[in-house]
This record gives C-alpha cells, sequence and structure tokens, in this order.
C-alpha cells in the first residue's frame, strides 16, 4: 500500500516559524569537460558554473578534480575565482621524473558564504608555474584524451 503525505505548512512545536531547511543541502550546480585545454604560464579559464542562492547565509561547498598532464618537468597550479575575484586558494601539482607523460589531480575543497541572494560565478583557472613542452588537463600517461575534469558547486543551508 503506497501512502501520500500532503501538507500546506511545517511549523515547529511552537507553531510560529516553519521548519528550516539548516543542514541541509539546498541545491547541487555541476560542470565539466572531457577536452583536452592546454596551457602554458599563463592562467587558462577551464570551467565555469553559476549558483543563485536561496538565502544570504547560505554556505557554498565547491568542490573540483582537475585531470592534469604533464609531458616534461613542471608544477601546476589551479586558482578558484569568484565573480571575478580570486578567492586566495591555489593549489598545485609536481611532477619531476622524465618520461613520456604523466598524469595528475589538482583537488580542491572549498566552503564560501553567499552574502547574496544573486547569481555567483565560480570559475576554475589552472596554468603551468614551470616546465615547457605540453601542459593541459584530461590527458592519460600516454597522450591520450580521456580525463574528466569536474566543478561541484553546493547551496547548505544554514
Amino acid at each position: 500500500m503506497t501512502s501520500i503525505l500532503k501538507v500546506d505548512s511545517i511549523q515547529n512545536t511552537a507553531g510560529t516559524t516553519a521548519i528550516s531547511g539548516a543542514g541541509k543541502i539546498l541545491q547541487v550546480k555541476y560542470a565539466q569537460t572531457t577536452a583536452f585545454v592546454g596551457y602554458n604560464l599563463s592562467f587558462v579559464e577551464v570551467l565555469s558554473q553559476n549558483i543563485t542562492p536561496s538565502a544570504t547565509s547560505s554556505l557554498i561547498l565547491i568542490q573540483s578534480t582537475i585531470a592534469t598532464y604533464h609531458a616534461v618537468v613542471g608544477q601546476h597550479t589551479a586558482k578558484l575565482v569568484k565573480d571575478g575575484s580570486a578567492l586566495n586558494y591555489e593549489v598545485g601539482d609536481f611532477y619531476h621524473n622524465v618520461g613520456s607523460g604523466v598524469a595528475g589531480n589538482i583537488n580542491i575543497q572549498c566552503i564560501d558564504v553567499a552574502n547574496t541572494t544573486n547569481a555567483i560565478n565560480y570559475k576554475i583557472f589552472v596554468k603551468a608555474e614551470s616546465g615547457s613542452g605540453s601542459h593541459g588537463i584530461n590527458k592519460d600517461y600516454s597522450g591520450s584524451v580521456n580525463g574528466v575534469t569536474s566543478l561541484v558547486l553546493m547551496e547548505i543551508g544554514v
């Protein structure tokens, strides 16, 4: 037997306010690319995603995995940007052996306070800090394009 619960509203035990969404995931936005994106010693945008928070107090959990490719010795850096301004959050990936190529990963996990109910744009940028030759995302050790780079935004109620 299937049951259906239908209500117009839910209130706390005092009957004054609705039960909040505190601690709950209110929405999830996701972007990914499987394409090869090459870069050098300057930052290049690889992903962008918007989220429109439902409350200024909401937290935004940002998670990203960047599949890097190193053809030569070098260090790669990823940067998280919010509405055109860096969040002062950079992480790196370093490869030091000589070889035909190495696939690496840069992982970002950050919590940001929304402070608005307008759309917020988050972007991931990457660059090579050092080294020459082929740098990019979404290649494996043999240089085949088969990686996935992703950006996940989650609004969490407070």
